[in-house]
């Protein structure tokens, strides 16, 4: 598979995953987006459901306003 296709679904993935999820777990992300997500969500208020931290729709869509404006903060390795 080309890299850049490859990018651009794994990317689409996280635009697609508060529509398929009810809840979004942290585990929910491929582990090369968790640093950049747990950054974001410092000082923020968060639920936990079977004892996992659970990040709120709205707070998760800031996040990926943040991507698509400012990109990530940490080196991510899609490849």
């Amino acid at each position: 598979m080309n890299p850049i296709d490859r990018i651009s679904r794994r990317i689409n993935t996280l635009i697609q995953l508060p529509e398929k999820k009810d809840v979004i777990l942290i585990t929910d992300l491929r582990k090369e987006y968790r640093q950049d997500l747990r950054n974001f969500i410092v000082g923020e208020t968060l639920g936990v459901r079977d004892g996992k931290m659970v990040i709120g729709k709205n707070l998760y869509r800031r996040w990926l306003h943040k991507i698509k404006t400012r990109g990530f903060d940490f080196d991510v390795k899609f490849i």
